[in-house]
Parts: C-alpha cells; structure tokens; sequence
C-alpha cells in the first residue's frame, strides 16, 4: 500500500477524538448514561471503551509489533470492561482526554515509519497481522462506534423533533412554538 493511502488512514484515525468529543459533549447527563433501545454501549461506555481499548489494546500493540520479532497480541473484551470498571459511573472528560492523549501517543509512532514497517506482522486472535492490518482495523473499530454514536444522536433528534412539533390539544398551543417559549 502506497503512503498516500496511509496518510489518509492516519488522518481519519487523527479525526476520531475530535468526532467523540463533538458527539458526545452536547449530551445531557441522561442521555450520556443511557443504552440505545436495541441495546449495545451508552455513550459513556463507548468513550470508555474507545479509550481503554486505545490505552490498553491498540498503543501497546504497535509498540510490541515494532520492538518485536511476531510478537503474541492479547485481545481484550470490552464488555467485561466495561461491567469491572463500572464504566456508567465513570466520568465523561477523562475518557474523551485520555482517548486523544493516547491516540496522539499511536500516532506519534505511526506518523513517520517507513513502507517496510507497515508490513512487520503479529500473531493477534489467532492469525497472522499485519502492522498495516491492525491499524485499518482500528479506525474501523473507531468508525463502527462513532457512526453508531452518530446514529443513535440522529434518531434521538428526529423523536425529539417529532414530539417537539407535535399538533396542540384543543386550548394548548404547540410544544416548540413561539407560544411555549
């Protein structure tokens, strides 16, 4: 792969701490704390999990494919994660900070190797991976999470919408009209 295609991967790996902060700041504390209705991670969890898993899986995981000859990588089970470490009662700003610290730190080591290095491999879930593998897979991981954020603040808009221009009762002057301000 030419160096063209890495730096755009480098840069959408760049954007993702930008993307969770933007979608997640604007949030009440309600709705940062609760699951979407087909289930899956609250925002807080997913920015828990984004930075555990940077943190603790994908940093390091660069680091050993770099020093190391194939190196074994560990996986991590991110719903296990996020039940021990109770992330609901967790704050919000340290995991939006410590996400972009580390992910900087990642790029840092990424940023200015050459093509040969993409191609140093390690042995992560049982398969032979590639540096350049691992790293597509993380801002595919980064994608799936943030779309879904993106998603999930979409539809939660559009009911908040619907409801907000709801007709009025006989007498009651529409919610969201200039009446009800």
């Amino acid at each position: 792969m030419p160096l063209t295609p890495m730096r755009e991967l480098l840069d959408r790996l760049s954007v993702s701490p930008v993307r969770l902060r933007a979608l997640l700041t604007s949030l009440s504390e309600s709705a940062l704390r609760t699951a979407p209705p087909a289930g899956g991670f609250a925002p807080i969890e997913d920015a828990w999990h984004l930075r555990d898993i940077e943190v603790e899986g994908h940093f390091p995981r660069i680091r050993r494919i770099l020093a190391e000859e194939s190196p074994v990588l560990a996986s991590i089970d991110g719903d296990r994660l996020a039940v021990e470490r109770q992330y609901q009662q967790r704050e919000l700003g340290a995991a939006l900070d410590e996400f972009a610290q580390y992910r900087e730190a990642s790029l840092g080591l990424l940023g200015a190797l050459a093509e040969e290095a993409w191609s140093r491999r390690a042995i992560f879930q049982d398969r032979s991976v590639s540096l350049r593998e691992l790293v597509v897979a993380m801002a595919e991981h980064d994608e799936s999470h943030l779309n879904a954020l993106a998603a999930e603040s979409d539809e939660s808009t559009t009911r908040e919408d619907s409801f907000a221009t709801a007709p009025a009762s006989p007498g009651r002057a529409a919610v969201g009209t200039a009446a009800s301000r």
